[in-house]
């Protein structure tokens, strides 16, 4: 008979309202059964399988069904008499290998937008800032990290920052034509249109799509093993 596969499962999700519970740093407080739960959401694979590695009692957190299943996978393809914390060292290795790949496979916005020629001066054509600029929050009014930003049929695009803050330089021209700034998220999704006549942009406030999950957080280890 063949060794189960290790699995990390929330096998009885909470009804608790998660924007009801008091809010703390980084985790909220359940009245309800007086834990707290961890935010999950921002975390990366090897953050959320560090956590239950160190936990000496069971940890209730938060997190979206992607990310359960991305867990679970890492589970599988990792080596069975693996070393806990060699194996974290790896994915975030990897996840760093990506990210350099990912970074030099973007374009810079350097290249140019198609402009249009116009040797006639208007003097009423509107004025045009050669900078964008805003924030993107969640619904609790916190920056989010790390969003990416895009105007679609244009090379330009961001990422936020710590602050939530994304800033987009013009640097070779702009077409007013392409004035829509799009998230591409696997969380989010949301389309803004900019004001091309100031550099200050409104907030732009992000609701997550995915379903999220909340309860206790059980891992079936494999071959007697556990972290939990």
């Amino acid at each position: 008979m063949k060794n189960p596969q290790p699995q990390i499962s929330i096998a009885e999700p909470c009804s608790q309202n998660w924007e009801e519970m008091e809010k703390r740093d980084g985790y909220n407080f359940c009245e309800a059964c007086s834990k707290c739960v961890v935010d999950f959401t921002g975390y990366s694979n090897a953050e959320i399988i560090k956590t239950l590695a160190n936990a000496s009692t069971e940890v209730c957190g938060r997190l979206t069904k992607t990310q359960l299943n991305q867990l679970n996978y890492h589970l599988v393809v990792a080596p069975v008499n693996r070393n806990w914390m060699k194996y974290l060292g790896v994915l975030a290795l990897g996840a760093s290998i990506f990210m350099q790949n990912a970074n030099a496979s973007i374009p810079k916005a350097t290249l140019e937008i198609s402009k249009n020629i116009d040797d006639q001066k208007d003097n009423k054509k509107p004025k045009t800032v050669n900078k964008v600029n805003g924030y993107v929050l969640g619904q609790d009014k916190k920056p989010l990290i790390g969003i990416r930003l895009v105007i679609p049929n244009t090379k330009y695009y961001a990422t936020t920052d710590k602050d939530g803050k994304y800033e987009i330089v013009f640097k070779n021209g702009l077409n007013v034509k392409h004035n829509a700034l799009t998230v591409q998220s696997a969380r989010y999704s949301a389309t803004m249109i900019l004001d091309f006549s100031k550099e200050k942009q409104k907030d732009l406030i992000l609701k997550m799509e995915e379903f999220m999950i909340v309860g206790k957080i059980a891992y079936t280890p494999k071959q007697g093993n556990k972290f939990l």
